[in-house]
């Protein structure tokens, strides 16, 4: 009976491991990229600036999707592209995070995810990391 119940367990452990996530950025699209995110800051360029919808006079929002990254400035859709995500080898400039976003129309970002906040770090000297909040 032990054996039975044994493997039963071990069967039950296998079926969860084979239906979990098959690539790393399906495991990451998990934790909650997917959604609709308000922007609330960036911070960068030459001079260390702070831009903000105030300061600006403009609202952004990203809404990502399973396939789909789309970018609004006031309302208006400015960019939509398919993306990937991935985790590099090396830590990313501009952080020690590894996690990107690249997108299939060029360009790639670090990504930090915490709680209800996105940030996306671009990957050049001199750039801006973007601080959204999930709506």
């Amino acid at each position: 009976m032990k054996i039975i119940r044994t493997n039963l367990i071990f069967t039950f452990i296998l079926i969860l491991i084979l239906l979990g996530c098959k690539k790393d950025d399906e495991c990451f699209k998990a934790i909650g990229i997917n959604g609709e995110w308000i922007w609330v800051e960036s911070v960068g360029g030459f001079g260390g600036w702070t831009l903000t919808p105030e300061s600006e006079s403009i609202t952004k929002k990203l809404i990502i999707d399973d396939f789909f990254y789309k970018e609004f400035v006031n309302d208006s859709l400015v960019l939509e592209t398919e993306y990937e995500l991935g985790i590099s080898e090396e830590t990313l400039l501009g952080t020690e995070e590894r996690t990107f976003i690249k997108f299939d129309s060029g360009g790639e970002q670090a990504i930090i995810i915490e709680d209800s906040e996105l940030e996306l770090i671009d990957q050049c000297f001199d750039c801006f990391n973007h601080r959204y909040r999930r709506n």
